[in-house]
C-alpha cells in the first residue's frame, strides 16, 4: 500500500508505505520493498514498514537489487500520480521534495548529487520538450509517451582482507578471495594496486577465486570493489612502510631519515616528495637487501561509515515507450540513466553495469514474471521457453550520464554500481506507458492483456 500527499507547492506531507513480503518456510529472505522510501525524498510524516509471512513454495533468495528494485516501482509510481493530481512536471516535483538530511535517521549524506543527475539527464534526453497531458503524442496506430523514475541503492562495506607481494623485477601480485562474475573486479583493483604503488598496470596481477587467499566479502550488495579497495589501500601502505624501513638499512640511501608520510610511491620506487628525483626503485631497495620479495597483508575494518552519514548511489532513469493501440503491444524506443554513484573508477565495465542493470529492469516491467502453482508452490513456468527475459528486439540503445563526483567517505569516493542499474527503472517504464495511454498499470510485468 502507498499513499503520498502534498501541499499546493508539491512538498510532501505525508507518506505510507507498507505491505507483506512473502518467504519460504526454509529460507529466511524478507525482500526490503520498504527500505528506498526511508532515504529518497524530504517528507513531513511518514509511515514505512512491512510484514514478513511464510509460505510453502520454493525458496527464493537475492537477485539483483532485491526489494529496492521493487520498492521503487510502487513508490515512483505513486509520486508520478502525485505529479499529475498536481499537474507538476514529475522532475520538478522530486527536486522540490530533495531533502537535506535523510529523511528518517536524520543524518547527513556522505555525498548526495541527485539533482545534478536529474538536470543533466532531463537535458540529454530532451525532457523538457515533452507535453504534459497524457495520451498526447502519436504516430500512426502507436500512442508515445515519456516517463521518469528515481532509483536508491545503499552503499554497503563488507570486512575483507587483501595480500600484496612486490617481487625484486619490480612486478607485484594482488590477493583476495573474491569472486568476479563480470562486474570488473580484476580489472579495478588492478588499477587500484598500481596507483597506489605507482607501477604501470602491466605489472600488476590481481589473483581472486580461491577459498585459500586472504578472505573476501560476498560478490553481493555492490560491495565488492570498495571492500576490496579498503584492503588493498592497507596493504599498500604497510608495504611503503616496509620497503622504506628496508631502504633506510643503507646509510647512503637518498630515502634516510623520512617518514612514510614525506615520501610516495611513483614510477616503480619510493621517492621523496618534497623532490620528486630523489629516491630508489624497488628493485634497486629489494637487491641491495637481498630480497627475492616483500609482502603485507591487511584487512578492512566494519563499516562505521555507514552507522554515521547517510550513503547512498542514485539513479535519474528517463525512457521513451510507444505503445500500439490495437494491440497492447509496449516497446521502448529510448532510455536513459543518469546516476550519481560517487567516483567512476573504470568508465567501460561501469557503463556495462549500468546497461546490464537497466536491460534487467526492461524485462522486470514488460516481460519477466515467476508463476506459482498455488496447490503446490511449484514454479510452472520453470524455463526459459516460458519465463520470458528480453532479447535484443526488446532493448534500445541504452545512454548512460554519470555525475563522477568522489565521496569523501568511502574508499577510492566510489560507490557500488552493481545494482543501481535496475531501481526506478520499473517504474520510469510504467509511467512513461501512464503518460502514452493513460492507463496507469499497478502490478507487472505489463502485458498486452493490462493495456487492452
Amino acid at each position: 500500500r502507498v499513499a503520498v500527499a502534498a501541499d499546493a507547492e508539491g512538498k510532501i506531507v505525508a507518506f505510507i508505505h507498507e505491505g507483506v513480503t512473502a518467504q519460504s518456510t526454509d529460507n529466511e529472505f524478507p525482500e526490503q520493498f520498504s527500505f528506498p522510501p526511508r532515504h529518497i525524498y524530504s517528507m513531513g510524516s511518514f509511515r514505512i514498514g512491512q510484514k514478513v509471512t511464510e509460505v510453502n513454495r520454493v525458496a527464493n533468495t537475492f537477485m539483483r537489487a532485491p526489494g529496492e528494485s521493487i520498492g521503487t516501482f510502487a513508490m515512483e509510481s505513486a509520486l508520478d500520480a502525485l505529479a499529475y493530481e498536481l499537474k507538476m512536471d514529475p522532475v520538478e516535483l522530486r527536486l522540490r521534495n530533495e531533502p537535506e538530511k535523510d529523511p528518517v535517521s536524520g543524518n547527513e549524506f556522505s555525498s548526495r548529487h541527485l539533482r545534478e543527475a536529474y538536470v543533466r539527464g532531463a537535458a540529454k534526453f530532451g525532457w523538457n520538450g515533452r507535453p504534459i497531458e497524457p495520451r498526447s503524442q502519436r504516430d500512426g496506430a502507436w500512442w508515445i509517451g515519456q516517463g521518469v523514475a528515481t532509483g536508491t541503492y545503499p552503499v554497503y562495506r563488507m570486512v575483507t582482507a587483501a595480500r600484496i607481494r612486490l617481487n625484486a623485477d619490480g612486478t607485484a601480485l594482488v590477493q583476495s578471495a573474491a569472486q568476479e562474475m563480470g562486474m570488473g573486479t580484476a580489472t579495478v583493483q588492478t588499477q587500484n594496486a598500481a596507483e597506489l604503488l605507482g607501477l604501470p598496470l602491466e605489472k600488476v596481477r590481481f589473483e581472486y577465486g580461491d577459498s585459500t587467499l586472504p578472505a573476501a566479502g560476498v560478490a553481493g550488495g555492490s560491495s565488492q570493489t570498495v571492500s576490496i579497495a579498503l584492503a588493498v589501500q592497507e596493504c599498500a601502505a604497510k608495504l611503503i612502510e616496509q620497503l622504506l624501513r628496508t631502504a633506510q638499512k643503507h646509510k647512503e640511501s637518498p630515502l634516510a631519515g623520512l617518514s612514510a608520510s614525506e615520501v610516495a610511491a611513483v614510477n616503480g620506487g619510493l621517492y621523496r616528495k618534497d623532490d620528486p628525483k630523489k629516491g630508489e626503485s624497488f628493485e634497486a631497495i629489494l637487491h641491495r637487501a637481498e630480497l627475492e620479495s616483500v609482502e603485507a597483508e591487511a584487512k578492512g575494518g566494519a563499516a562505521m561509515e555507514t552507522m554515521k552519514y547517510s550513503m547512498h548511489s542514485y539513479a535519474a532513469q528517463f525512457c521513451e515507450v510507444r505503445v500500439n493501440e490495437r494491440t497492447g503491444e509496449v516497446r521502448i524506443t529510448r532510455f536513459l540513466g543518469s546516476f550519481d554513484t560517487g567516483r567512476i573508477l573504470n568508465p567501460k565495465t561501469a557503463v556495462s553495469q549500468f546497461r546490464g542493470g537497466i536491460i534487467m529492469g526492461i524485462g522486470m516491467a514488460l516481460t519477466e514474471e515467476t508463476v506459482f502453482d498455488d496447490r503446490t508452490g511449484r514454479i510452472v513456468n520453470a524455463s526459459l521457453s516460458e519465463y520470458h527475459l528480453p532479447v535484443q528486439a526488446d532493448v534500445p540503445e541504452i545512454e548512460v550520464l554519470y555525475t563522477d563526483l568522489p565521496d569523501p567517505k568511502t574508499p577510492l569516493g566510489a560507490h557500488g554500481i552493481g545494482e543501481i542499474g535496475i531501481t526506478g527503472v520499473a517504474a520510469a517504464v510504467a509511467n512513461a506507458v501512464f503518460h502514452a495511454t493513460g492507463k496507469r498499470i499497478t502490478s507487472l510485468p505489463i502485458t498486452l492483456d493490462k493495456l487492452l
